[in-house]
């Protein structure tokens, strides 16, 4: 029983830490083009799932196929996101590219709201919806898609950051942009290859993460600050410090929500954000990579 309790909630938290651990991989890529937070990102998300959900449930079309035009979406939406909203601000200070981005997500939210809705809505499961029997325990399939799609994907950012010319001029464009500039590397279009970085992560969660948090609703919002939530407490500078901080916060939801209280799943996360800001602020999991 306990042993099959264990799996349960485990695997539970890993797969919603996992969808928080890439919103918050969002937070970190943008962090490290600009210096600044970029507020929209949960609201990119959303946005992805309602773009899935158009895809795959309104024109029916099949699984792999709404997976590639959502992702080719999320691109073009976070190409157009930087050079539209972001590039002319940019020189403005790290305050200015906040609040635009902030200004993006009432636009994204109230505009998911008035095309597609404002109630939650549902999207199928990639394996369909029964559950899967893992010593006892009954599993969302949908889990095992988001954690695997979370593992390809911090693998493949890492082989982009420190094995590709794009990657390594990201990285030397964010630590010293003046002297990536003497070199010929340009931090706007390094700013503009983060922004659609961040938002094909934004696309990822959204499609993956559909069938477990639904789709419209105040996901966005919710996820913004999850995702920030744990990018803060793994450590805003690090890669695998946010996926880490991501994964710990799904997994602190779901042990106090069974053993505690269902409505103390949301505080838990902002508990362990001020917790990690008085006592940690470079966050729980950094290493300066």
């Amino acid at each position: 029983m306990f042993l099959t309790l264990l799996v349960q909630l485990t695997i539970g938290g890993m797969s919603i830490g996992c969808i928080y651990a890439l919103v918050a991989l969002g937070f970190h890529i943008i962090y490290k083009g600009t210096g600044a937070i970029n507020f929209a990102q949960g609201e990119q998300v959303m946005l992805s799932g309602f773009i899935a959900l158009t895809f795959g449930v309104i024109l029916a079309l099949p699984l792999p196929l709404v997976f590639l035009l959502t992702l080719i979406s999320g691109i073009v939406c976070g190409w157009i996101y930087e050079r539209v909203a972001i590039r002319k601000i940019l020189n403005a200070g790290h305050l200015s590219v906040i609040l635009v981005s902030v200004a993006v997500a009432i636009i994204l939210e109230n505009g998911g709201a008035l095309i597609w809705g404002k109630e939650e809505q549902p999207f199928p499961g990639f394996s369909g919806e029964t559950a899967l029997k893992i010593l006892g325990a009954g599993i969302n399939p949908q889990s095992f898609w988001v954690i695997g799609l979370t593992l390809i994907v911090v693998v493949a950012l890492h082989l982009f950051f420190t094995r590709t010319n794009l990657g390594t001029s990201i990285q030397a464009a964010a630590s010293n942009p003046t002297a990536a500039r003497l070199v010929g590397i340009s931090p706007e279009k390094v700013v503009n290859r983060c922004f659609i970085i961040a938002s094909a992560l934004a696309a990822c969660a959204g499609i993956t993460g559909a069938p477990i948090t639904l789709v419209g609703g105040p996901l966005g919002t919710l996820l913004a600050l999850k995702g920030f939530a744990a990018a803060v407490v793994g450590g805003l500078k690090s890669s695998l410090g946010v996926v880490l901080g991501g994964l710990l916060l799904g997994l602190l939801e779901f042990y106090v929500a069974f053993y505690i209280s269902q409505g103390y799943r949301d505080a838990i996360s902002f508990s362990v954000l001020i917790f990690a800001l008085l006592f940690r602020p470079q966050g729980l999991f950094a290493r300066g990579d």
